[in-house]
């Protein structure tokens, strides 16, 4: 069962004892992520400013949000789990269209994007030092004008959301949804768009759900379970430990025995 030492954290202690279930699932999620980690760290790069630094950035970030959201679910942070989950969809469907783009190299117009994003948000107006060290970063990653400057009316396309991924948005509509389309990924959308729910605060049913279900819990650890899963098979497969297969395997068939267990006894109600 877990523990909350009061003194020293905060945690929900009726979710928190509904753990004492599902020992089995922590222990291969937990063994899970430091497989992966593992993996992720035996691909960290020379040049942290490369498409193989920023693969790694995101692969890596992955990773940290995985172990927060592992720690939320033993302190009974369910709520918390499911925002983190969101971030983490989010890096994945990034490094998916990075990696899966790599010789239009998207990465550097990610970069310079990121960049730009970190100095206007900073609430200041950028000095000339940020500005002539954001051209000179144009120029050595040789990202077209079209990229950074304004074209009419309309925002730059480094000025917008996901605009990095310009080259390959036809259709230049630049949100989540749409980006997921580019890898043919609506299964992440939907779920990016059932954990805003708890980023947003917005929806009167997860403030007043207090109740934990076993549906609930199997959401929660099919999600680690699958974010972890793609980016490794897509980032670092040939790094990842002969246990891999083992531990994945296990976690399968739990989830196939739970999604069993529901049809034959809620598949019929309407």
């Amino acid at each position: 069962m877990t523990f909350i030492n009061k003194r020293n954290m905060y945690g929900n202690e009726y979710n928190a004892c509904a753990l004492c279930e599902y020992q089995r699932e922590l222990k291969l999620i937990k063994r899970l992520i430091n497989i992966s980690g593992k993996a992720v760290e035996q691909q960290s790069p020379n040049n942290a400013w490369s498409y193989e630094g920023i693969c790694h950035s995101f692969a890596k970030t992955i990773v940290d949000y995985s172990k927060m959201a592992y720690d939320n679910v033993l302190l009974g942070h369910f709520h918390a789990v499911n925002m983190i989950i969101r971030t983490i969809l989010e890096n994945l469907v990034c490094l998916d269209i990075i990696v899966s783009n790599q010789e239009l190299e998207l990465w550097k117009y990610y970069w310079a994007y990121s960049y730009r994003e970190t100095i206007y948000k900073s609430g200041r107006m950028p000095s000339q030092r940020d500005l002539d060290f954001l051209q000179k970063l144009y120029e050595d990653l040789d990202i077209p004008q079209e990229f950074y400057v304004k074209q009419g009316d309309k925002k730059a396309y480094i000025q917008r959301p996901y605009g990095w991924t310009y080259k390959i948005n036809t259709n230049k509509q630049f949100t989540f949804e749409n980006i997921c389309k580019l890898i043919d990924s609506d299964a992440e959308y939907h779920g990016f768009s059932l954990m805003s729910d708890y980023s947003h605060g917005t929806s009167f049913y997860t403030k007043m759900h207090s109740l934990v279900f076993v549906g609930d819990m199997m959401v929660m650890f099919v999600n680690l379970y699958m974010n972890l899963y793609r980016m490794v098979t897509m980032y670092c497969w040939d790094k990842v430990a002969e246990d891999f297969d083992d531990v994945t395997d296990e976690l399968e068939s739990i989830f196939h025995r739970f999604i069993q267990y529901e049809e034959e006894n809620f598949g019929n109600c309407e």
